[in-house]
Parts: C-alpha cells; sequence; structure tokens
C-alpha cells in the first residue's frame, strides 16, 4: 500500500528521533553540541527551502518553528561591549548590568526586549537569536564555543561572572540545545501538516543538486 502523507511525515519523525538518540550517545560534550545546532540548522532547510540566506532561514526557524521564547531579547552583556563608544546606550546597559549580583548565575531572562532600551539600528546585533547563529558558526566552522562553561546542569541559556575580569559570560547548555531540536523538530511536523509540505522535497534524489 502507498504510504499516506502522514506516514511520510511519521516516518521522517522517526528518523530524526533516532539520529537526535544517537547524538546523546557521543562522548564529547563539543562534538554532542555541534551535532545538535548542525541539525537545527538542517531542519530550518526543511522548512524554508526557498530561503537561500541560511542566517535568515535559521532565525526564522528558531523564532516561528521551534518557538524559542527569549530568541529575541537583548544580551545585556554583549551589547556592554558592543556600544561601548555610544554614550546613552552604554549608561543604560551600564546602569542594568549593575544589578546584577556577582557570584550569583543570571538566567536571560533578566536580559530586556528590545522595547527596554533605547532605540538603535543595530540592537539586533545583541539579540539572543542573532548570538545563537554566532554561535552555530564558532561551533561548526571554528570547533571553538565561544561562551563560559557550563558549570550547572540547566535547560536554558545562563550567565557566569567572572569577578577577576568583571565580565559575564553567556553559557549555552548542551540540554538547551537538544530542546530546542526537539522543539524544533515538533513544530515542523506541525507545520509541514498544515502546509501540505515534504520535509525532503528541497533534497536531490539521483541528481546531488
Amino acid at each position: 500500500m502507498t504510504p499516506t502523507f502522514d506516514d511520510e511525515l511519521a516516518a521522517f519523525k522517526d528518523r530524526v528521533e533516532a539520529l537526535i538518540a544517537e547524538v546523546a550517545r557521543v562522548e564529547n560534550v563539543a562534538f554532542r553540541k555541534a551535532l545538535y545546532i548542525s541539525m537545527l540548522d538542517g531542519l530550518s532547510g526543511c522548512a524554508y527551502p526557498n530561503e537561500t540566506k541560511s542566517g535568515k532561514r535559521f532565525k526564522a526557524f528558531v523564532l516561528e518553528i521551534a518557538g524559542w521564547a527569549d530568541g529575541e531579547r537583548v544580551c545585556l552583556p554583549q551589547a556592554a561591549l558592543y556600544f561601548r563608544g555610544n554614550v546613552t546606550m552604554s549608561a543604560t546597559i551600564t546602569a542594568r548590568l549593575a544589578v546584577w549580583p556577582w557570584g550569583q548565575p543570571q538566567p536571560i531572562t533578566a536580559d530586556p526586549l528590545l522595547n527596554q532600551l533605547p532605540a538603535h539600528a543595530d540592537l539586533w546585533k545583541p539579540q539572543h537569536l542573532n548570538l545563537l547563529w554566532q554561535f552555530r558558526n564558532h561551533v561548526l566552522h571554528a570547533f571553538a564555543d565561544p561562551g563560559g562553561f557550563n558549570l550547572q546542569d540547566r535547560d536554558q541559556p545562563y550567565y557566569v561572572g567572572d569577578v577577576s575580569t568583571h565580565t559575564w559570560r553567556l553559557v549555552m547548555p548542551e540540554q538547551f540545545l537538544r530542546n530546542l531540536l526537539i522543539d524544533g523538530l515538533r513544530g515542523l511536523i506541525a507545520f509541514c501538516r498544515r502546509k501540505g509540505q515534504d520535509p525532503r522535497a528541497h533534497l536531490g534524489q539521483e541528481l546531488w543538486f
């Protein structure tokens, strides 16, 4: 009997879930992070096959399909570095960071949304959504995690304060990446079902491109 569209979606979901389970068995945590973020990137292509700009596709997928609620928050420590030469922005950001207690990890929910900071055309750059894309680039292209060490078993990004340098380091925990991937897969299946879209349609068959 010819498989139905729902059968095809279920088979695709099963294959991706099997890969996620395999990644969990990889010994090296850096490799696991790289594989999770790579798979997330791959799923974005399944959702938006006609979007040629990979960064735009990746970010849209994380927000719209994986549903990352904190993706649009502005990372204060990164914003502080980026806007050092802007007196107005720097003063606002410094005042907000001053209330963060040293020695206590801070969740990214402590970060503001766009409308809670002075308007600036470049505020998208230190947004967590863009930082996740930059994390992806560092991990896949430079084999380096740009964040701090994961000192706690958390499932959301957070900050660790370095008292000696008076800086905050953003940590992207492995479990966060895994959960975002699982949410993305779940969202992709629902998206494809609504659209009647085959998540593999953009892939070549005998011809690879």
